[in-house]
């Protein structure tokens, strides 16, 4: 048999040949193109192969020669967002999505990409949209999807709805290691962390290569034995290969967590420096001068009059600071109190504040705004509710105005030690500033600069005072959001809301102070850290010099 002549069958068999031989396959395109230069799926075709191919800047020459002939087509619409993803760019993957869903609703793959288009710019709720349109086209409902709606879910806060979608995925494929790996999660959350564990190993034996489990599985209970079997597993895992760069990130912060612990200092730090690096290779760099400018642009804002009175039954309160400063655990303090609760951490302003600062938001809007958000925090049905979202800080001009009834509580934690913890987290989304040690000092000093700005009103908590003082800051902190005292609120580790971040772990322990001082484990490794947070730094006169102690 011949070969193909029908164009479609051609362009079919140039894409499987692409599989193999790339080069191939392209030259097979170029052909073509020599007497068809303005071949839209010829021209989308070999854009793909040159995307698949890590050829950026080929793969945007092509598709833009294809946008010239039709910009609207939903075939080049899909390549450039493919393209965008591959960039590291989901705004603007989002974008293309939309506009292809505009021409073609009905496009289930479209629909899908949407999703992690959203959920990569840290848009969970428009994900969740974009999924949940997705399985109303769906003949059967496909368990990688209803898993990742499900992780989607618990990070709104809605753990219910979350548990529905896991378990409907594993009624599906009760093997399944997605929806299993969002199983634990939100079983950690809710404090069952052997159940928890469970799961994981349940993952890491049907797939040994999941990194996300084995993530889980150093990070989620402490590590004393050097001889870990699961420490080990990882640390063999992490040699392989075949490994993708962010597999092998999410096992360095894993092994540099579990090292820590173990007080193998330089080691731990190794891991987690190669783990940053490899994360600032495949991300956007974070731009010091943007920020720097932003910060100046809200500081020089004028404080404007609140058009709203502030008359409702609802007190929201909202808890900033630095990640890795106590947020969490103030949150878990606050709404152990039977008339709080929280709404965990609830980006919803990050969209307006744009729009805010540069004086864009009229009245009509911000209202449906402000109608938006007090519906929501009327859900929890309770009369004080908590959004721990910590940058929020970057926001307080337009909360203000947005929310004159609204509560601030801003929490402060040693310069070095918050700036550590942020270096070594493994961040899922955003906060590019946190992979790198001169980025972190940056965004802190400019933090600071907000903060003293926005001082007023705001109730100032210091991380290290609630730990010396548990009950005096917790009474404190009680009464400043118009609450009578309740004892429950001392005892947060029975708090049994959910804990979605990267302190889930932490916050169900009693309070412990081996996290102060713990820079001085890393003094060596900390010189630059030190020297751009000049005299923010914390480090009192009699610790220079001394032996690293916490």
């Amino acid at each position: 048999m011949g070969a193909p002549t029908d164009p479609v069958l051609v362009l079919q068999e140039i894409a499987r040949q692409a599989a193999t031989d790339a080069d191939a396959a392209l030259a097979r395109c170029e052909a073509i193109l020599h007497h068809h230069p303005g071949s839209l799926p010829v021209l989308c075709l070999a854009a793909g192969i040159q995307r698949r191919a890590g050829r950026f800047d080929a793969a945007a020459a092509l598709i833009e020669r294809a946008a010239r002939a039709d910009g609207s087509a939903p075939p080049v619409l899909a390549e450039r967002a493919a393209l965008a993803m591959a960039r590291q760019q989901p705004g603007l993957a989002a974008r293309y999505l939309r506009a292809l869903l505009e021409a073609r609703p009905e496009q289930r793959d479209a629909w899908f990409n949407l999703g992690i288009a959203e959920e990569q710019r840290g848009r969970p709720q428009a994900a969740v949209d974009a999924f949940e349109r997705l399985l109303s086209l769906e003949p059967a409902p496909p368990p990688e999807v209803l898993a990742r709606l499900a992780g989607l879910l618990a990070a709104l806060g809605r753990e219910a709805d979350a548990r529905a979608r896991v378990d409907q995925a594993l009624e599906i494929d009760p093997t399944h290691v997605d929806a299993r790996y969002v199983l634990g999660m939100l079983l950690l959350a809710s404090d069952d962390t052997d159940a928890a564990l469970d799961q994981f190993r349940q993952c890491v034996a049907r797939q040994p290569r999941f990194a996300e489990a084995w993530q889980q599985l150093l990070e989620c209970r402490r590590i004393d034995d050097p001889n870990d079997a699961e420490l080990a597993a990882a640390r063999r895992l992490i040699e392989d290969s075949g490994l993708s760069d962010s597999d092998r990130e999410r096992l360095g912060f894993a092994i540099g967590k579990a090292l820590d612990e173990l007080g193998q200092f330089d080691a731990a730090f190794a891991y987690y420096r190669e783990a940053k690096a490899s994360k600032r290779r495949r991300l956007p760099l974070f731009d010091r001068e943007a920020w720097r400018l932003s910060t100046d642009a809200r500081i020089q804002s004028p404080e404007q009059r609140s058009p709203f009175t502030g008359a409702t039954d609802l007190t929201p309160v909202f808890i900033v600071g630095m990640p890795r400063s106590g947020t969490t655990l103030v949150d878990q303090i606050l709404t152990g109190h039977p008339e709080a609760d929280g709404v965990g951490e609830l980006a919803f302003f990050d969209e307006a504040a744009i729009a805010f600062y540069q004086g864009g938001l009229d009245e009509p809007a911000a209202s449906q705004l402000r109608d938006d958000y007090l519906r929501r925090l009327a859900q929890t049905g309770h009369a004080v509710v908590t959004n721990k979202y910590p940058a929020n800080f970057r926001h307080l001009s337009l909360l203000r105005w947005l929310l004159p009834e609204a509560r601030f509580i801003h929490l402060q934690r040693g310069a070095l030690d918050t700036c550590l913890s942020i270096y070594f987290q493994d961040f899922p989304i955003g906060n590019l500033y946190a992979n790198d040690l001169e980025d972190i000092a940056a965004y802190y000093r400019d933090y600071r600069r907000l903060m003293a700005h926005w001082a007023d009103d705001v109730l100032d908590l210091s991380y290290e005072a609630l730990l010396e003082d548990q009950a005096g800051v917790s009474r404190r902190l009680v009464e400043f959001c118009g609450l009578d005292w309740d004892e429950r609120c001392m005892d947060f580790t029975r708090n049994p809301r959910p804990v979605g971040t990267l302190s889930r772990w932490q916050v169900r322990q009693p309070l412990y102070t081996s996290s102060v001082g713990r820079w001085r484990h890393y003094r060596a490794q900390l010189t630059t850290l030190i020297a751009a947070l000049g005299p923010l730094v914390d480090i009192k006169e009699t610790d220079v010099g001394s032996a690293d102690t916490a």
